[in-house]
């Protein structure tokens, strides 16, 4: 507990600094900081399973998505700072951070999951209905996938994907355990954060202050606390 505590508290100061650089300016120092900040929460995980003397399946689909998370991170921000390869960055991190929702629904399913196939269609079919609501709207809110429409799609899938699998485990156990409804919460910060980053990207006059602080108090909010719920699975 100590352990994981000492690197929360070692977050939050780091994590205001690197909101206000970059609401000034970006180059490779906030890349810097900002990955630092992303290596705390998979160190984070790793603490909290070895205090929580349980290594599962769980833990190792979660770390895994936390280090692909880490990775995104990287290069969602070098698309700044490298300006020519800025559409294979958007891929990648896109991919990423896809691909980390899988190993997130996959641990999920996991530990959670008690047989009851009824909730997984609900899920699946609430995923789809979410994700297609984005494209449909995108004209309403302004935004402009554009060449990374596909990409977007795919990736709400997953995005999605993990929250609605998140809600339906958590209403099929009662939200009597606290380690999944952590996971629900933190999924809800995540979508809350790429809701907000879309809007950074893909609209116009979306880049205020208030949109960066938003964005990554959400997204480091989400994934701490997916890291630190090991401790309490």
């Amino acid at each position: 507990m100590i352990g994981c505590l000492i690197i929360a508290i070692l977050a939050c100061p780091l994590l205001i600094w690197y909101i206000i650089q970059k609401s000034k300016k970006y180059d490779l120092k906030e890349l810097f900081l900002k990955t630092i900040l992303s290596v705390l929460f998979v160190v984070l995980a790793v603490i909290a399973t070895f205090e929580s003397d349980k290594i599962t399946i769980f833990n190792v689909f979660v770390i895994i998505g936390l280090v692909l998370g880490l990775i995104g991170d990287i290069l969602l921000d070098l698309k700044y700072i490298d300006i020519d390869r800025t559409k294979s960055y958007t891929y990648g991190g896109f991919a990423f951070f896809g691909v980390g929702h899988i190993c997130y629904m996959s641990a999920l399913i996991s530990e959670f999951y008690n047989g009851k196939i009824i909730y997984i269609i609900i899920a699946i079919i609430l995923d789809i209905i979410l994700s297609y609501l984005i494209i449909v709207l995108e004209k309403p809110l302004k935004l402009n996938y554009g060449k990374f429409k596909m990409i977007c799609i795919i990736y709400a899938l997953c995005l999605f994907g993990t929250l609605s699998l998140s809600l339906l485990l958590s209403i099929e156990n009662n939200f009597q355990i606290v380690a999944l409804n952590m996971f629900l919460l933190a999924c809800s910060l995540f979508t809350i954060s790429d809701l907000v980053l879309s809007g950074t990207y893909f609209g116009e006059g979306k880049e205020r202050p208030i949109d960066f602080v938003l964005n990554y108090v959400t997204y480091y909010g989400a994934q701490y606390l997916i890291a630190f719920l090991l401790l309490v699975l």
